[in-house]
């Protein structure tokens, strides 16, 4: 397999410091699996550029080594089109690798991409952006920010860094007046948090921060009612415990569009982790299936149902 190699040398788990190394750590761990191509490392901002201009000189996939941020400006370049994103997951959390079941292992996702399985995956555009797994306004995007503030001026990681942006921005509590609508839900609210999921989103004693789908076709919603700190970290914790039916302090919808709206003509937006300022309103609108990336095919399609029997089950098909 002939392929081209994108690295993000900001990356959580990149060594800007040591790229010959790692260059040949990604060389090797791909030779083995007998893939081959060209590696380039780029910073960050270069992602979607770079990316589309690998995949328009053909090679059979074009494979990226980063974190979420990373990949969802990969995905920008890649939407649409049937150059396939192979992914190495080299960033902090690499929450899309693991919705998708990749192996966090060089070698073994090197084995992924060897394998060729491609399937087509949602993502979500608003503005000039999109992005593979979520988006949040309010008090998510000001903790990221100052989570990688620190960071940078302290020189600590962001798993370090997190807790310590959390309480600060605790103290702050920032609260946003803004009127949110997908589909038949409509509400005018002040709030400090407001979550936009690339498909549903698992919430409870199975699971926190999961998805048991990516090309589920539809944005998951979440909207804080909570008007203290207290309150605020109370709801989370309950929702972990006994899951979000019932939660009066948090609202939930599914629709294929989301807008919010604020008297605000900019409102900071965390993007897979990544911040960044768009203008207001924001309109979501998830594009089912415009992805091809390489990962393991699940045994059960998604929406398939079986009997106990083992029987085919699903609606409208038969033999």
């Amino acid at each position: 397999m002939q392929v081209r190699v994108i690295v993000n040398c900001g990356a959580g788990s990149v060594d800007d410091g040591a790229s010959d190394e790692q260059r040949r750590e990604i060389g090797d761990a791909l030779a083995a699996a007998g893939v081959s191509g060209e590696i380039s490392f780029v910073s960050g901002d270069r992602v979607t550029a770079s990316v589309a201009r690998a995949a328009a000189e053909g090679p059979e996939a074009v494979v990226v080594a980063g974190g979420d941020g990373t990949l969802g400006a990969a995905a920008k370049a890649l939407v649409g089109g049937d150059v396939p994103l192979g992914i190495l997951p080299l960033g902090t959390f690499n929450h899309f690798a693991q919705d998708l079941g990749i192996p966090f292992e060089l070698e073994e996702a090197a084995a992924v991409i060897a394998k060729g399985d491609v399937r087509r995956v949602d993502v979500v555009e608003v503005g000039d952006r999109c992005f593979v797994n979520n988006s949040s306004v309010g008090v998510y995007p000001i903790m990221v920010a100052l989570r990688d503030e620190l960071s940078e001026r302290r020189g600590w990681g962001k798993v370090r860094a997190a807790p310590v942006a959390v309480l600060h921005v605790l103290r702050r509590f920032p609260v946003r007046r803004l009127t949110v609508t997908a589909g038949d839900y409509r509400s005018r609210t002040r709030t400090p948090f407001v979550f936009v999921g690339n498909n549903r989103y698992e919430i409870g004693p199975r699971g926190v921060g999961t998805r048991t789908a990516v090309d589920g076709g539809e944005l998951c919603l979440y909207v804080a009612r909570s008007a203290s700190r207290a309150r605020l970290v109370w709801v989370g914790l309950k929702a972990i415990v006994r899951g979000t039916a019932g939660l009066a302090e948090l609202d939930e919808a599914c629709a294929t569009e989301v807008t919010i709206e604020s008297h605000r003509h900019r409102l900071e937006v965390a993007l897979d982790g990544e911040v960044t300022t768009l203008r207001s309103p924001l309109r979501y609108q998830v594009r089912p299936g415009v992805l091809p990336v390489l990962a393991p095919v699940p045994a059960t399609p998604v929406g398939t149902l079986t009997d106990p029997s083992g029987a085919d089950a699903t609606p409208g098909r038969s033999d």
